[in-house]
């Protein structure tokens, strides 16, 4: 799963993302793309995870691979599904 980290901040559609903000939704920036070429935004996958977090760290004191840990390691659990209960009254 691809994940997106803030390298610069900036401002989209109302919604200020701070450095080391994680985007896991990119549909909801505008001009998208263009944000990732301007390196504003970095794509992190699992084999540069140490790497970004690291230059994160370096560049501006903010510690990103908590929070990956945290969004990794909760599992795909199934929902509990309420089955309804069928009541047949006799008139």
């Amino acid at each position: 799963m691809m994940m997106y980290v803030v390298k610069r901040p900036f401002k989209s559609m109302g919604k200020f993302y701070g450095v080391g903000s994680i985007i896991k939704d990119p549909t909801a920036i505008k001009r998208f793309k263009s944000k990732v070429n301007e390196g504003k935004i970095i794509v992190v996958s699992d084999d540069n995870l140490q790497a970004v977090a690291a230059y994160i760290k370096a560049r501006s004191n903010v510690d990103i691979l908590p929070k990956f840990t945290k969004t990794e390691s909760k599992p795909d659990e199934p929902k509990p599904v309420a089955k309804a209960k069928v009541v047949i009254k006799k008139k």
